[in-house]
């Protein structure tokens, strides 16, 4: 084995030091002699806009250039070489030396993979802080769900219902560990024969994130500045003292209890005249700004000359925090510091060899108050308004038995958390063309590492006194009850620390070339990723894969791929699995019949695979013990013994599950590339899915295993549309993409159902089940005629749902299937508009047909000792039982109200004005003057406005105890 690998380490070496030059020389000298010019040009899209990012290759020989942000390039190159552009999403262009200067149009393409792209330099005026969240609607396929949890503000992704993976340059990693400053573009990979490389992580999909690279010209210096402020959405509207006290009484007198509070009382906090006796605050305004700052600064730095090009990138952004400023000198509240930075560099050591070094990192420290942001905004939702006074008359924290948290004290009384985390992100490529074998053939290889590192300093404390005023009527004064205890900062410092590594490479060859009308790019590479998590064992993943695609006279494509990938999770002898893909695409357009109609591009494709999905954890073929001193118990005593417990089964026959992908679709291009359209439909059929049992056996005195026997299958259309035309000076842009699913349990071990409703196999995934409402018992003679429910009291104003099988009781076998039967319909659309210097755009974002589950403690009244909200007004009385749309109060939960079902479901379809910009870039003859190339100021706007029949709800977050926010925000781009 020793041999084999020093055998393939000294061809390696020879082929990356094998120069073809000399070799040329040896041969008598051929091809060793040439008359370069500088060749200088600019390349445009169809639309005539400058294209950046463009690279210029010299066929067949070493000569690179990349064009700036105005679509100029220059390069070196002999009369009669050919050039070639290449551009993501648009069609390779060649283009022979017949003189000094070529200037090129590009035309967007529609390869047979099912791709989207939104370039970066789209996003770049959001005003939100991590690029997930500038992804809502720009890339079809790809929904995502905003949330800021713990002050993490960042949105998740799902990809035709499952979760993609994220790569970076190659690597998988955290999308928003970059800042938008580095990013060139983002693209979602959909299509079998992309996806089957990544082998048993293939079935999700997959982000593809590309950074910068430099340009061959001169130094290009680029800066940028925004501030923003920030409000927060749909805060929940809690009843004030006077009226809680009102639905109080009432749902105490429902409940068959006494008056909680008297008349005086109910005066008392109408009137306000004694605060502290008859306290009425508004949480909410007193811990929450109205609104807060997010500011970003970010500068660019890129050029480069023939043999080596740079990209350097610096950015800080920082956001202030929700929270109210206190008293201290040092912060509690929850704000946020960034710094990025970046720089990739791609050198040329000669016109055969050339290497790529990219180094990145983050340093983020993220503060929030010693008692924790959720708790907070947790406690914030639970506590009335007459709770207690934040102060007393002593200037003392006020609180009582129930009450034993003041929120000003654990706002500001609890010290604070400081997360400090650091990433860095190290890429090294090389490419070593090997002409002297064929043309066309190369040796690639990279390497990848990734460091996430944080840690957390905690300088608080927990306890802290509060003081409930006792007034004594004999004698006519006021002392203090004493809740808890203050706590020392002295002994509460602690320190945390986590981190994750993650290193991957891989090498291979390539080979692209073109022959006449035909044109080969196909791939040999092996691949090794493996990543730790702290202290757990080390998870990964090694293997080949190849690809190979083909077109004809960009007419007739075909592509094919297979990775043959294993990991150590699984037995030895099933470590391994194929995973094919095939794809296959026709351009009409291109075909005689067609050559002078509307179609620009008229392509069909289609494409199949079977894609992997690795869910096992550490070695769970193997079964598990564990160690306990009362593991057996002997004796009339039954005492216990020392020994060894099981802990958990062990499955041999653990596999990776797996899914088997049809996609089908068209792509078009209409009147000289001015209307596009993309229709693609999309079946999944997924199996060996890992599930446990339902059905468990007492005997065995454990949980089942995972095994792998759940099938799904699920299937949908994405449509996109877009609009380009230039009327004289004005520029217009419509995009809109719209997509839909369907899916189905085709099979999950379920425990056996009584009745055939009741089945969650044949049931969309993910299917909510529930009881039907019909409506709300209106007198004691309906309640009376109607079936007994759960065993409850029933009163006029309690839900009453349906007897589903007839019986004539309401239990556990009426629950049923309720919602809506079809996944939701997410759609978006936007425009863009430049006339002369001023541009303009905007993104509209929505959903259709989605169900909304109004329920738990946010939504229910008088949960844990918690507050009402304005909705609860309108609860059933008997005066206005016609009109109620929410049942009779209770205090706590109501057994037969608080329940599943089709009473709290609510429409949630929305229509959202997510961004809105408007920038205006200064006349070249002014910014001349200042020794500038570009200067643009914008304004923008984030989450404008919202349509939407959901009531003090936000339609994205829900019952998220982070509010989102909309933002206004408005910066200034400067080009040197």
């Amino acid at each position: 084995m020793k041999k084999i690998y020093a055998t393939i380490f000294i061809i390696t070496v020879s082929l990356l030091t094998y120069n073809e030059v000399s070799a040329a020389s040896f041969n008598g000298g051929a091809g060793n002699h040439y008359h370069l010019k500088l060749i200088k040009g600019q390349v445009k899209n169809q639309y005539g806009l400058p294209l950046e990012g463009v690279q210029i290759n010299v066929k067949g020989k070493a000569g690179k250039a990349t064009t700036d942000a105005r679509g100029y390039y220059s390069l070196e190159a002999d009369i009669n070489d050919v050039l070639t552009y290449e551009l993501s999403g648009y069609d390779t262009q060649e283009q022979q030396v017949r003189g000094n200067s070529i200037d090129v149009f590009m035309q967007e393409n529609g390869k047979e993979r099912s791709v989207n792209q939104v370039k970066a330099e789209a996003l770049y005026d959001i005003p939100v802080p991590n690029v997930s969240n500038t992804l809502t609607g720009r890339l079809n396929g790809l929904i995502t769900t905003p949330s800021i949890f713990t002050g993490t503000d960042r949105s998740s992704f799902l990809l035709r219902g499952r979760t993609p993976v994220v790569m970076v340059d190659g690597a998988v990693r955290d999308i928003d560990g970059l800042s938008l400053n580095e990013i060139e573009s983002i693209t979602v990979v959909k299509d079998a024969v992309s996806l089957a490389t990544m082998g048993m992580r293939s079935s999700d999909g997959i982000v593809m994130v590309r950074t910068k690279n430099g340009t061959a010209s001169k130094p290009i210096i680029s800066f940028s500045a925004q501030t923003a402020l920030q409000e927060s959405l749909q805060l929940p509207k809690y009843l004030d003292a006077y009226q809680y006290a009102l639905l109080a009484n009432e749902a105490s007198a429902n409940d068959g209890r006494p008056q909680i509070y008297s008349a005086s009382d109910l005066e008392g906090y109408k009137n306000g005249a004694d605060p502290y006796k008859y306290p009425n605050v508004n949480w909410y305004g007193e811990t929450l700004k109205p609104s807060y700052s997010f500011n970003r600064f970010n500068l660019n730095v890129s050029g480069g000359g023939k043999s080596a090009r740079y990209f350097i990138a610096l950015e800080n952004q920082n956001q202030g925090g929700i929270f109210k400023e206190g008293p201290n000198n040092f912060n509690t509240n929850n704000t946020t510091n960034r710094y990025n930075f970046r720089s990739n560099v791609d050198v040329d050591i000669d016109k055969n060899l050339s290497i790529t070094l990219r180094l990145a990192g983050k340093y983020e420290q993220a503060n929030s108050p010693g008692a924790g942001i959720d708790d907070i905004l947790d406690q914030i939702r639970q506590t009335p308004a007459n709770a207690y006074p934040i102060f007393n008359k002593d200037g003392s924290l006020s609180g009582n038995s129930l009450y034993t948290k003041n929120l000003y004290g654990q706002l500001y009384n609890t010290g604070y958390m400081r997360d400090n985390r650091r990433n860095l992100l190290v890429d090294a490529d090389l490419n070593r063309k090997l002409n002297f074998i064929t043309s066309g053939l190369s040796l690639a290889g990279s390497i990848h590492y990734t460091s996430y590192y944080n840690n957390t300093v905690l300088r608080n404390r927990t306890n802290f006194a509060v003081f409930q005023p006792v007034y004594d009527p004999a004698t006519q004064t006021e002392s203090y009850l004493q809740f808890g205890t203050n706590g020392s900062y002295d002994k509460s410092n602690s320190y945390g620390n986590s981190f994750t590594r993650r290193l991957n490479y891989d090498a291979g060859l390539k080979y692209n070339r073109s022959f006449s009308k035909h044109h080969i790019d196909a791939a040999l590479r092996y691949t090794w990723d493996q990543y730790d998590i702290g202290i757990t064992l080390t998870h990964a993943y090694q293997g080949m894969d190849a690809s190979l695609s083909y077109d004809y006279d960009q007419k007739i494509f075909a592509g094919v791929s297979v990775s043959y990938q294993g990991t150590e999770q699984y037995p030895k002898d099933k470590k391994y699995g194929a995973f094919p893909a095939l794809s296959v695409g026709y351009d009409l357009s291109k075909e005689a019949f067609l050559k002078n109609s509307m179609f620009d591009q008229l392509k069909l494709k289609a494409s199949a695979g079977l894609l992997g999905f690795d869910r096992a954890f550490n070695f769970a073929y193997q079964p598990y013990y564990s160690t306990s001193s009362n593991a057996y118990y002997f004796g009339s005593t039954a005492t216990g013994m020392a020994g060894w417990n099981e802990s958990a089964l062990g499955n041999p026959a653990i596999t990776w599950e797996k899914t088997k992908v049809f996609n089908i679709g068209v792509d078009a291009r209409m009147w000289k590339n001015s209307l596009g359209l993309s229709l693609e439909y999309f079946r999944q059929h997924r199996y060996d899915v890992l599930q446990q049992r339902g059905l468990s056996n007492p005997l065995l005195g454990t949980s089942y295993p995972l095994e792998n026997i759940g099938v799904y299958n699920t299937s949908g259309l994405e449509l996109g549309l877009d609009y380009h035309k230039k009327i004289g000076q004005l520029e217009l842009s419509l995009n809109g993409n719209l997509q839909f699913s369907s899916s189905k349990v085709v099979y999950t071990d379920e425990l056996p159902r009584k009745y055939a409703y009741q089945q969650r196999t044949g049931q969309q995934i993910g299917q909510s089940f529930g009881l039907v409402a019909a409506g709300l018992f209106q007198s004691q003679q309906e309640i009376d005629n109607s079936p007994a429910q759960f065993s409850s009291t029933l009163q006029p104003g309690d839900i009453r749902y349906v007897d589903q099988n007839g019986d004539g009781v309401i239990n556990e076998d009426d629950v049923t299937a309720i919602g809506k039967k079809g996944a939701p319909v997410y759609y978006s659309a936007s425009a863009g508009l430049r006339y002369q210097h001023f541009d303009f755009s905007a993104l509209l974002q929505g959903v259709s047909g989605r169900d909304v589950y109004f329920t738990g403690n946010n939504a229910w009244e008088f949960q844990n000792n918690g507050s009402v909200q304005q909705y609860h007004l309108n609860r059933w009385t008997p005066s206005n039982a016609a009109t109620a749309d929410y049942p009779r109060l209770s205090f706590g939960t109501n057994t037969n109200n608080h329940r599943t079902s089709t009473y709290w479901i609510r429409n949630g379809n929305y229509l959202r004005l997510k961004n809105v910009q408007l920038g205006y870039t200064l006349p070249s003859s002014v910014t001349r003057r200042a020794s500038l190339s570009n200067v643009r100021i914008f304004a923008s706007a984030f989450n404008l406005f919202t349509v939407t029949k959901l009531k003090d709800l936000d339609p994205e977050s829900l019952f998220n105890n982070y509010p989102l926010y909309k933002s206004y925000n408005i910066g200034l781009t400067a080009k040197f």
